[in-house]
C-alpha cells in the first residue's frame, strides 16, 4: 500500500483503511485511499510555485522593452516580435500564468488545511515539542511561502490583471499591513520554537540544514518587506518598512551565520556526511544568500542618501558579495553531494529538502 514520507520528519502521510476513500486496486481486487495529512512543510510546494512564477516574469521584466514600472501582457507587442522571440517568450508567459494559478491556488489550500491543523486538539503543540533532528522547523515555511505570494500578487498576478498592474500604490498600504503581520508572525515563531531547540536533553549535533529555514523565512520576508521599499510612493510606508526590513536582515544574518558555523563545524567533527534524504538541504544556502543580498542592496539604495558616510557603490559591493558566496556555495554543494545526484537523487522519495534546488 502505497505512502508518501518525507525523510527527517516521520511519516506525515497515512494510508487510511479499506473503508474510507474505495479507490480500486486492479489485479489484487483490494480497495485503498492515499490521504497526505497536513504539515507545515506542504506550504513548501506552493513558496516554489511563486519561485517559478517569479524567475518567468523577471526573465520578461528585463528582456522586453516597456514603459516604466512592472511589465505587464499588453506590453507585449507580439505582431512586432521575431519568430525567434515569440517561440521563447510565449512558453514564459505559459510558464508564468500556470504557475501563478498554482502558487495562489496552493497557497488558499493549505491556508484552509493549516485552520483545520491548528483546530486540532493538540496538534500544534505537538509539533512544537518536537524539536529533536529540528522536525519543527518546517514550521517557518509557512511564512516563506505567504511572503512569496505578496510578491506574486504584485507582480506575476499584475502581468495578467489590469486592475492590479495599474493599482500597484493603492496594494502598498495592504502589503505594509501583511507584512507586519507576517513580521510578528515570524518573531513569534522564532522566539516560541527557538526556545525548543536549547530545551534540555535535545542534541543538537543530529540537527541538519533544514534548520535553516527560519532563516529562509527571514530572507523571504527581508524580500517583500525590502520591495515595500523600492516600490511604494509614500514616504511614510517607505521608512516604515526600510527600518521593519533592516530588523528583519539583522536578526537573519546573525541566525544564519551561527546556524551555519554550527553545522559545519558539528559534520567536519562527524567526519561523515548526514544522511541521503537531506542532503539536497545543503543548497538551502544558495537562495538564502540571493535573498539576503538583494533584500540588502534595496535597503542599502533607499538609505543611502540619509547616509552621509556610506561609500559610494556599497549597496552594489551588498549584491555582488551575496551573489559570489550563493555560487562558490552551490559549486562546492554539488561537489559534496555528487554521489547523491548520481544515485539517489531521481530514485528518492518525496523529501522537503529537494526544494533546496528550486
Amino acid at each position: 500500500m502505497p505512502c508518501f514520507i518525507i525523510p527527517q520528519y516521520g511519516n506525515i502521510a497515512t494510508c487510511q483503511n479499506r473503508k474510507a476513500g474505495q479507490v480500486r486496486d486492479r489485479g489484487k481486487g483490494t480497495s485503498v485511499k492515499l490521504s497526505i495529512k497536513f504539515h507545515p512543510l506542504l506550504f513548501q510546494s506552493s513558496l516554489a510555485a511563486g519561485g517559478v512564477a517569479l524567475m518567468a516574469f523577471n526573465y520578461l521584466q528585463f528582456s522586453i522593452p516597456h514603459g516604466k514600472g512592472l511589465i505587464t501582457f499588453s506590453n507585449i507587442s507580439w505582431s512586432t516580435l521575431t519568430p525567434g522571440q515569440i517561440a521563447l517568450y510565449a512558453p514564459l508567459v505559459a510558464v508564468l500564468f500556470a504557475f501563478t494559478v498554482l502558487n495562489l491556488g496552493l497557497t488558499a489550500y493549505f491556508l484552509y488545511r493549516l485552520v483545520l491543523w491548528l483546530r486540532e486538539p493538540g496538534a500544534y503543540r505537538g509539533f512544537r515539542d518536537n524539536p529533536q533532528q529540528n522536525q519543527n522547523a518546517g514550521i517557518f515555511a509557512i511564512v516563506a511561502s505567504l511572503s512569496m505570494t505578496i510578491n506574486v500578487v504584485w507582480a506575476p498576478l499584475g502581468f495578467f490583471v489590469p486592475q492590479v498592474s495599474s493599482n500597484v500604490q493603492a496594494l502598498m498600504l495592504s502589503s505594509l499591513v501583511a507584512f507586519l503581520i507576517l513580521f510578528s508572525v515570524l518573531m513569534f515563531l522564532q522566539v516560541t520554537f527557538g526556545r525548543t531547540w536549547f530545551s534540555p536533553g535535545v542534541e543538537r549535533r543530529n540537527f541538519n540544514f533544514v534548520w535553516l529555514l527560519d532563516a529562509f523565512a527571514f530572507g523571504l520576508l527581508s524580500l517583500t518587506g525590502s520591495g515595500i521599499v523600492t516600490m511604494a510612493g509614500s514616504e511614510t510606508i517607505r521608512t516604515i518598512a526600510a527600518i521593519a526590513t533592516l530588523f528583519t536582515l539583522v536578526v537573519g544574518s546573525l541566525l544564519l551565520i551561527y546556524k551555519m558555523a554550527f553545522l559545519i563545524y558539528s559534520h567536519l567533527r562527524a567526519a561523515k556526511l548526514p544522511a541521503a534524504s537531506i542532503l539536497p538541504a545543503f543548497f538551502l544556502i544558495v537562495p538564502i544568500a540571493c535573498l539576503y543580498g538583494l533584500s540588502a542592496y534595496r535597503v542599502a539604495e533607499y538609505l543611502q542618501p540619509h547616509l552621509a558616510s556610506a561609500p559610494h557603490g556599497s549597496e552594489s559591493l551588498l549584491i555582488t558579495a551575496a551573489y559570489v558566496l550563493a555560487v562558490a556555495w552551490a559549486l562546492g554543494a554539488i561537489y559534496l553531494v555528487r554521489d547523491y545526484l548520481r544515485s539517489h537523487f531521481v530514485k528518492s522519495q518525496f523529501a522537503p529538502s529537494q526544494w533546496g534546488f528550486v
